[in-house]
């Protein structure tokens, strides 16, 4: 596969571990390389009722909870020493509820960042706490430069690293059985049901150049997993199934990127966008 998923494969890993819920980052630059960070966590009402209900004589913990400053903070150092928590609140869309905190920082190149929502933990909330300490070779990072115009330079992680986990699963002798695969695929279906994962670079200005190759408007679309959008195509079934751990070949980034419908994109290592 080369680089090509390699956010997409840790955003969908990421989905797989935490059930039905939407997770979207936003990082907005500034023609002088400071800018925001914005970034929402939201879990579908009923599914966290289900999954993470008070035990006995416990109070119900509600998916709308807001993290704990001191879990922001760490979110924030854990994205670079430059980046300080701005603002957070409550925020819904839909069935789903959750927070939207906004980060700034003065100096783009000094942050990575990394659309997994499975790196933030916290029990008085959405279990959100990014991990301190952990690589940095599945995150995003950014080069900065200005003459007469501002230069970024998004650098998307390698994907060995993210292809290749440390822990994987033995695979079966043999491949299920048909009907255990659309099993499978249905479950994968009403499972995420309204999931979405959204990872993207806005640019403050106007953009000169750039050799991007998925872009909405002023931002670079880094990865963009819509499900709702994913598990209506019949005809990608057995992309799917690839996707759910049992299909019988693995999906080539050509086959996703792109291509399939509910699944964008970058596919370069770099993207570079020249703006002012």
């Amino acid at each position: 596969m080369g680089r090509l998923t390699a956010v997409f494969i840790v955003l969908m890993s990421a989905a797989l571990l935490q059930g039905c819920i939407r997770v979207s980052t936003t990082v907005s630059v500034n023609p002088d390389g400071s800018g925001t960070v914005t970034e929402r966590l939201l879990m579908n009402r009923s599914y966290f009722k289900t999954m993470f209900g008070p035990g006995k004589g416990e109070k119900q913990t509600s998916a709308a909870d807001i993290p704990s400053r001191e879990n922001l903070e760490k979110n924030a150092s854990a994205m670079g020493e430059d980046v300080r928590l701005k603002s957070v609140r409550k925020y819904t869309e839909g069935l789903f509820e959750g927070y939207e905190a906004v980060y700034t920082f003065r100096d783009v190149a000094r942050i990575n960042i990394s659309g997994r929502p499975d790196e933030r933990r916290d029990a008085d909330s959405l279990r959100t706490e990014s991990v301190i300490g952990s690589g940095r070779n599945d995150r995003v990072g950014f080069r900065f430069s200005r003459d007469s115009l501002a230069t970024l330079v998004i650098v998307l992680p390698e994907s060995r690293s993210l292809l290749e986990p440390e822990i994987r699963g033995t695979p079966p002798p043999t491949p299920p059985a048909p009907d255990q695969q659309k099993l499978s695929l249905a479950i994968f279906r009403e499972v995420f049901k309204g999931t979405r994962m959204r990872l993207v670079v806005a640019f403050r200005g106007e953009i000169v150049s750039s050799d991007a190759e998925c872009m909405d408007g002023s931002e670079v679309v880094l990865a963009d997993v819509d499900f709702d959008r994913l598990l209506l195509e019949e005809s990608h079934e057995d992309a799917l199934l690839n996707l759910t751990g049992y299909g019988s070949v693995s999906p080539s980034p050509g086959e996703l990127f792109n291509r399939v419908p509910g699944v964008r994109g970058e596919t370069k290592q770099k993207v570079t966008v020249v703006f002012r």
